[in-house]
């Protein structure tokens, strides 16, 4: 076999003197016209046509020629170049660029905007308690158990031993408790139940209220023969269940307002929760009211607004008069002369209810004057001090 020579590559435009064989004739003819092709699209002499190939050892007879993998040609450029210009040139265009992939910039970050409030927004509504205001009292006082965001038909409070039905107003429940006057000091329970319509229990909740001392004085007083008979045990009695059975009536509202009137203008001459030692004997009971002592005749008004529950005579407190204030409450005007009133009427805080009096249990002209919660006497002298009532809820 024949070997080529460097001397001899570029043989297609010179006289060769090897002479390929007859089957290689085609390929040198296909050869030499692309070299020819080449060298006139570039421009260039014929060091391109021979740069574009490259010989390599025949393994055979026919040789085989293959493009060099390392040369390129660059294309000529679409636009010629304008020439550079002899005066100043105008302000250069900066010629466009490849462009590269922008690297995008961070995003500030995004402040979760506040949209404008002029109105507060409501508040969730409060859970379901109870509350007794105030949480501590002498004793004889009163105070208020309140219950709110409770679901119920109805309510029912139970302190010392007595229920306390509450009243429904402006989505609370509410009730007035009263503390008796020999109620031993200590924290009790205030237990409340939500009840549905058809009464069945729905749910209990609980407060404590704080019983203080009062540090009651002691009276000694001495009585008639005639008037000490009173004291009969059956006597007494009898009238505790009359009164009992006028204090079980509850009317499911409020019938008062504001702090109580003093029915009667005069010197207090017995207070609430004084033991009382008659005719020298042990003390074995506590004045349940408030002496006013007035001449007969004086006349006694109404503390508060209420509908009159009895108007007649018993027999140790005399000739009476009781109004019912509603929710509870009542107030009485005891040992009368006269009554201006009937039961069932309707009087306002301030109407004439009666005259005083020395009728009953009586050593002279006084009013006896008390004020009763769900049966239980309390300190009638703290109602006019205060107003018992619920709390606006929130």
């Amino acid at each position: 076999m024949e070997r080529l020579h460097p001397s001899n590559i570029s043989w297609a435009f010179r006289g060769c003197r090897w002479r390929p064989a007859a089957g290689a004739w085609p390929a040198l003819i296909a050869l030499a016209l692309a070299a020819a092709l080449l060298a006139a699209c570039s421009g260039s002499s014929s060091q391109g046509s021979e740069a574009g190939v490259q010989v390599q050892r025949l393994a055979s007879a026919t040789a085989t020629i293959r493009p060099a993998p390392s040369v390129t040609t660059a294309p000529p450029s679409p636009t010629p170049r304008p020439s550079t210009p002899t005066t100043a040139p105008a302000t250069p265009t900066a010629e466009p660029t490849a462009e590269a992939t922008p690297t995008p910039a961070p995003e500030p970050p995004t402040a979760t905007p506040t949209p404008p409030s002029p109105v507060p927004p409501a508040a969730p509504p409060a859970a379901a308690g109870v509350t007794v205001a105030p949480p501590q009292v002498l004793q004889g006082g009163a105070t208020v158990v309140q219950v709110v965001g409770a679901s119920a038909a109805a309510a029912v409070a139970d302190f010392a031993g007595r229920q306390y039905p509450l009243l429904a107003s402006e989505g609370t429940f509410w009730g007035v408790l009263g503390v008796p006057g020999n109620q031993p000091p200590g924290e009790y329970p205030v237990l409340v139940t939500l009840v549905t319509a058809d009464g069945r229990a729905l749910r209990q909740m609980q407060a404590s209220l704080t019983v203080t001392a009062a540090g009651f004085p002691v009276e000694y007083v001495q009585l008639d023969p005639a008037v000490a008979a009173l004291l009969d045990p059956a006597i007494v009695l009898e009238e505790i269940d009359r009164r009992a059975a006028i204090y079980a009536a509850f009317t499911p509202e409020r019938l008062w307002s504001g702090p109580f009137l003093l029915p009667v203008q005069g010197p207090i001459t017995g207070v609430y929760g004084a033991g009382r030692s008659y005719n020298g004997g042990p003390v074995t009971d506590y004045h349940r009211g408030t002496d006013i002592t007035a001449e007969a005749g004086t006349p006694v008004v109404a503390a508060n607004t209420g509908r009159v529950a009895f108007a007649g005579d018993l027999s140790v407190r005399g000739r009476s008069v009781i109004l019912d204030h509603g929710a509870g409450v009542f107030s009485a005007y005891h040992h009368l002369t006269e009554v201006a009133v009937v039961p069932g009427q309707l009087v306002t805080k301030g109407d004439l209810v009666g005259t005083v009096g020395q009728t009953g249990l009586a050593e002279g002209p006084h009013l006896h004057w008390e004020i009763v919660v769900r049966g239980v006497e309390v300190d009638a002298l703290l109602w006019t001090q205060a107003e018992y009532g619920p709390q606006p809820p929130g």
